[in-house]
């Protein structure tokens, strides 16, 4: 490989002389005298490397005061009386593979040198590196070839980061990754859900739990037995002998009176038509009663027999009873057809309407008759339409009662008459 000349343009120094005097000295060496010739061809190579270097350090003082106008280095004398190192291509390649200073051997150290001794002599030492000044540019060029070491080993990180292998594994472990996330989202959920649904059977358990104690307590012990009882509703029947006739049931729980010993209490009490019953904790039993209306009174033997509309006697009186008609034709026998046409009628009209009724007779259940106490004969017919037969009535009665009338007949609701 040629060495180039410098940057001056000075002419590469002519070796043909040295070579050929070296070449006849090596030609009439003798066979064990072969040390001397090499010392002599070493000290070829230095001088010419020496005037090489100068040449090249003139050169770049030149450019320095034209461009930099920085300071001229040492003077060629100088530069002469310095051997420049070389540097071996292999270990610049090494370096720019390898991209650090830690692993590569430096120059003449021995390691790995293609000559085997790493001296001066080697191939490595005699190789000329174009574009790379000889003279103390060893160890700067080997720095310099640090970055593009380090540059050409980008492509190969990429080529490993876009490796298709580990990317593959790369995406495995993100869904996995994913997966354990949502099933610790969903297990949470569920694990909630759970949750909830203990709570809203231990809340209904604890309610029917409640209940339960609640009623046994109220059905086996006596903190809610009866202390008091109560009648109301009692106008003709004595409000005292009812509950008088109930006290048996003191000191029973409320939950355990039985109704049907309620009835035969109250069945000794003929003008009671029907009852309730209501237990009101703490120890309140209350008994509301619907007592018998007499509508009918009869007279026999010399006194009057007061009857409901079911032909149940009610009682006996020496004069005749104030407000309930008297019966008169064919109101004998209570268990007649025309008894419980009458009946029926009186029980459906108003209590003031009622009250002015004198007599009340029926020779047939569809004529029904009655006679006020103002002395007017109302013609009825039969039971049906009663309630609106009363309204025709008590309007009649108002509206004629200016008038000298003896005989209404409202027998036909929708066309009543009047004489």
């Amino acid at each position: 490989m040629k060495r180039p000349g410098g940057f001056d343009g000075a002419p590469e120094p002519r070796r043909g002389a040295d070579s050929q005097g070296s070449g006849s000295a090596r030609g009439g060496r003798e066979p064990g005298r072969g040390g001397s010739g090499s010392e002599s061809d070493a000290l070829d190579r230095s001088r010419g490397d020496g005037r090489g270097a100068g040449a090249a350090q003139a050169g770049l003082d030149r450019l320095l005061r034209r461009f930099g106008g920085s300071e001229p280095r040492a003077p060629r004398e100088e530069a002469e009386a310095e051997v420049a190192p070389t540097i071996d291509l292999s270990e610049v390649r090494r370096a720019r593979e390898w991209g650090s200073d830690d692993d590569v051997p430096e120059a003449g150290s021995g390691e790995d040198g293609p000559g085997g001794g790493g001296s001066e002599e080697g191939p490595g030492a005699d190789a000329d590196v174009p574009g790379v000044p000889p003279a103390g540019g060893a160890t700067s060029g080997a720095l310099e070839a640090r970055p593009r070491g380090l540059g050409a080993l980008a492509p190969r990180r990429r080529a490993s980061a876009e490796d298709p292998v580990r990317a593959a594994e790369r995406e495995v472990r993100d869904a996995t990754r994913r997966r354990r996330a949502r099933e610790r989202r969903e297990q949470r959920r569920f694990s909630a859900q759970a949750r909830r649904r203990r709570r809203n059977w231990l809340i209904a358990a604890g309610v029917v739990g409640g209940l339960v104690v609640f009623v046994a307590v109220g059905v086996l012990t006596p903190l809610m037995a009866v202390r008091e009882v109560r009648v109301e509703g009692a106008a003709l029947v004595n409000a005292e002998e009812v509950a008088g006739t109930l006290q048996r049931f003191d000191g029973v729980p409320l939950a355990l009176v039985d109704d049907r010993e309620v009835h035969e209490a109250l069945e000794p009490f003929p003008l009671i038509q029907r009852y309730a019953i209501e237990r009101i904790p703490p120890h309140t039993l209350l008994v509301r009663i619907e007592e018998r209306v007499p509508v009918v009174s009869l007279e026999r033997g010399g006194a009057f027999e007061l009857y409901d509309p079911a032909g149940v006697l009610l009682g006996r009186s020496d004069a005749p009873p104030e407000g309930v008609p008297q019966g008169g034709d064919g109101l004998a026998d209570v268990s007649s057809e025309s008894f419980r046409a009458a009946a029926e009628v009186l029980r459906d009209m108003p209590a003031e309407l009622r009250a002015q009724v004198s007599t009340a007779s029926a020779t047939s259940p569809q004529n029904v008759r009655f006679v006020l106490t103002s002395g007017v004969e109302v013609l009825w017919g039969d039971a049906a339409k009663s309630q609106e037969k009363a309204v025709v009535l008590a309007t009649m009665l108002r509206a004629l009662a200016d008038r000298p009338v003896t005989v209404i007949d409202v027998s036909s609701s929708e066309a009543p008459v009047f004489r």
